[in-house]
């Protein structure tokens, strides 16, 4: 069964069928590609064929930011003038004690 809900960003579809592991949310500019994706895969799964892509699809690690890490990260990405990076690296070795 196919729910189409207009989004700020766009149109959501969701799917929830028997076959599927879980439902299937999908986000589309227009409602016409909502409904024509949503028509299609309907199809397939009313034939008992569970395209692999949707077999296959892993939930993300959820990963785990420390503090340290994202003072690394952010040294590492953006050009911090050396008082900041004293700073930072201050409170780093604060932050391993």
């Amino acid at each position: 069964m196919a729910n189409i809900t207009k989004r700020p960003y766009g149109f959501q579809l969701r799917i929830v069928h028997k076959l599927l592991p879980k439902p299937l949310w999908a986000t589309f500019d227009t409602r016409e590609a909502a409904e024509q994706y949503g028509r299609q895969l309907e199809g397939l799964l009313a034939q008992g064929i569970v395209p692999a892509a949707l077999l296959e699809r892993e939930t993300p690690k959820q990963e785990i930011w420390t503090v340290q890490r994202c003072i690394v990260e952010y040294l590492r990405h953006n050009s911090v003038p050396l008082s900041d990076q004293k700073l930072l690296g201050t409170i780093m070795r604060a932050l391993q004690s």
